[in-house]
This record gives C-alpha cells, structure tokens and sequence, in this order.
C-alpha cells in the first residue's frame, strides 16, 4: 500500500437516527457528505488545518445529488482517461432519475410517455418504496417519488430528465 492509499479510501460511518457519513480526504482538505435517511444529502467541505475555517456546507435533495453525482462520475462530460472504459460498455450511461409531483410523466404510462421514441432512453427499472419492478412494462404508469433506473446514451439524458422527470 502506498502512503498516500489511505487518502483515497472514502471512510464510513453509521449516524444513528440520522443515516450515515461518508469522509473523503483530498490534498486541499476534507469532503464530508451526510446521507439522511430522508434522502437528503449535506455536503462538508473543509479546508487543511492552518487555514482553519468554519466548513462550507451544501445540503441538496436526493435528485440534486443523483444529477451531480453523474457530472462527477463523468456522465455529463467524460475526462479522456474514461473513453477506455466508456468504449468497453458501448457509450452507455445508467442513471437514477426521481419523479416529483411537478415531474411531466407522473401518473402517464410508459407507452403514453413513448420514453424510448421521445428520448432515446430506456426505463430498464423502476423503485416505488421497497418494491422494485425490473424491466418494467409499458403499460406501467409512473408516480411520484418512483427512482427510475434509466440506460442510455449520455447526449439523451437531458432530453429525458425533460420529458420524463422534469
């Protein structure tokens, strides 16, 4: 193990009647995030002693940080080093997309939202509560809260979020 591996484990800890805490050190400090058992994220940015400083802290709805999770993981722009592994799954994004109540496909079936034909993008699974219906048909009407598991091309998924999730 090198010396500096044990700055690149991201460390986790159990916050009871909270959710959980997740650390991640860097070279300028630390980032924090704090899973909520609501689904909201707060994220900690904190800068090295001797420039100690209050942390700045971000709090961001489950579907906020889903989006900048993606613009993280590169499926908004892909760093070159990525093009290998993009190439290996054929240009392939999956992501988690959250419907609200504002969302324009909640409560129209998948065929009547014509999600493939309109978007380019495939609804290959869908979370309500604890239930999880994989390759969901396109009879099945979308809801709020539902967590969509969407797979398809990076270029497509704004026109989805669009069309779908709003």
């Amino acid at each position: 193990m090198s010396p500096d591996s044990h700055e690149q484990d991201i460390r986790e800890q159990e916050l009871p009647g909270i959710g959980k805490r997740y650390d991640q050190s860097t070279e300028d400090g630390l980032i924090s995030v704090v899973i909520h058992h609501s689904g909201r994220r707060d994220l900690y940015v904190t800068e090295k002693a001797g420039r100690a400083r209050t942390p700045t802290v971000v709090t961001l709805t489950d579907d906020q940080s889903r989006r900048l999770g993606a613009v993280l993981a590169g499926a908004y722009f892909q760093p070159t080093v990525a093009q290998r592994i993009e190439a290996v799954v054929g240009g392939l994004i999956i992501d988690w997309v959250t419907m609200t109540s504002d969302s324009p496909g909640v409560e129209r079936s998948i065929a009547e939202l014509e999600v493939r034909r309109n978007t380019r993008m495939t609804i290959v699974a869908i979370l309500r509560g604890d239930e999880v219906n994989v390759v969901p048909e396109p009879s099945e009407v979308l809801h709020a809260r539902d967590k969509l598991v969407v797979i398809g091309r990076p270029d497509d998924l704004p026109a989805f979020i669009r069309h779908v999730a709003g």
